[in-house]
């Protein structure tokens, strides 16, 4: 079962009764009127609350991008460094001496 981490509310948007807990109508008159508008003003409630998720939605899709860049940027400094040594390194320079030192090592 899926965790739910975002809710939109209002869920029923014509969900109301017009009838008070004794029987009596809470309208005397105009009742599709006072439904239309009950159910006008939930909608823009819930695109009130889907314009919430939606704005958290993407302010974590900013941190997650930035921490992307980050680390890409992290990344590619690296390679240009990596880069800079393999350019400055001339084969003719080094001495068979020294390769087989560094052959040592590394299978230490």
């Amino acid at each position: 079962m899926p965790f739910v981490q975002r809710v939109i509310a209002p869920k029923f948007l014509s969900k109301t009764s017009l009838w008070t807990e004794d029987g009596k109508p809470k309208i005397e008159d105009h009742e599709l009127e006072a439904v239309t508008n009950n159910t006008l003003s939930n909608a823009l409630r819930q695109l009130a609350s889907l314009l919430l998720v939606a704005e958290d939605i993407f302010c974590v899709l900013g941190d997650e991008l930035k921490e992307i860049n980050r680390r890409s940027e992290t990344l590619k400094a690296r390679i240009a460094k990596v880069d800079r040594k393999v350019a400055d390194f001339d084969p003719k320079k080094v001495s068979v001496r020294k390769l087989n030192i560094y052959k040592n090592l590394r299978t230490c």
